[in-house]
């Protein structure tokens, strides 16, 4: 429980950092933040007014301080640009975003384990080597690459799949896989090399020795004991898969809290960009911590020093 309990601490100490480093990153960015908001032809007293209503006027310390005050009560405020509620707009992205990453952490599991499950069964078999060219491919070939790879072959040549847009199935094909490739191919050379590691340990030798089954000897001892480090993966997993958002949503038009994210950045609206950075560091900095605290609680030998 003291090691759960220090992740959550350190975990808390990083979100400060963060949100400060968010901040700062955002308003020292350069640019103009009512290019987006006021028309061309408003006059620089006009602007100054509009600066000193929201908060621009300031210094910047101070500027820290009311922000997190409102994001503390629940009330991050507003776009500069359309005067959209960012709770409101939180809800609408994220439910995008949280579609498309979900089914993409889904098929990194259902196909990566798999694999690595049946590439070590059949190592230096045919299956085997195959299986390790993908997961060598899925981890040299770039994000974006790959989405326009995809899209060229399956949107543009064969017809069979939308290039882009939301939010149907069809149209969360392509993303997910996009979104998911990298995380299978790292899923499968992990869960190869567990199965392989605990396929050696002495207790399974003693197992086998006993008369149990090879398949109860690998699907209930040897793939539970491998499915620790993967626990552990999947809580890195989600901070792979919100970094990677932030491309995949842009090329394939997919309107979640990375395309809002890159957009506002675009238009200097400094409420959108700061409030969507610090939602995403939230999710990365909070899947590490249910990564480790996933390990702590599959590992006997921690929990036993908890």
């Amino acid at each position: 429980m003291r090691r759960v309990l220090g992740g959550l601490g350190y975990m808390l100490i990083v979100l400060l950092i963060s949100s400060v480093a968010v901040f700062y990153a955002i308003r020292l960015s350069g640019g103009d933040a009512t290019a987006a908001a006021l028309p061309g032809s408003a006059t620089e007293e006009f602007r100054e007014e509009f600066r000193a209503r929201i908060g621009l006027d300031k210094p910047i310390y101070l500027q820290y301080f009311a922000y997190m005050g409102k994001i503390l009560k629940g009330d991050p405020g507003h776009s500069i640009t359309n005067n959209a509620s960012l709770v409101e707009m939180l809800k609408e992205h994220g439910k995008n975003s949280l579609v498309l990453g979900g089914a993409a952490f889904a098929l990194v599991f259902l196909i990566g384990v798999p694999l690595g499950v049946l590439a070590s069964l059949r190592r230096n078999s045919w299956a085997d080597h195959g299986i390790m060219s993908f997961s060598i491919a899925g981890m040299a070939i770039p994000n974006f690459w790959l989405a326009l790879l995809a899209i060229w072959l399956f949107a543009s040549t064969f017809r069979i799949l939308p290039a882009a847009g939301c939010c149907s199935g069809k149209q969360l094909i392509l993303p997910a896989i996009v979104l998911a490739f990298e995380g299978i191919a790292l899923t499968v050379r992990m869960t190869r090399s567990a199965m392989i590691e605990n396929q050696n340990n002495d207790f399974v030798r003693t197992l086998r020795a006993g008369g149990l089954s090879e398949w109860r000897v690998m699907g209930k001892h040897v793939l539970r004991n491998a499915m620790i480090p993967i626990i552990s993966l999947a809580g890195l997993r989600i901070g792979q898969i919100v970094g990677y958002a932030l491309i995949v949503e842009q090329i394939f038009s997919w309107p979640g809290i990375g395309q809002a994210l890159v957009t506002a950045v675009l238009r200097r609206d400094y409420p959108v960009a700061q409030f969507f950075s610090l939602v995403l560091v939230v999710l990365v900095v909070l899947g590490n911590w249910l990564a480790d605290t996933g390990y702590t609680l599959a590992n006997p030998r921690l929990r036993r020093s908890r």
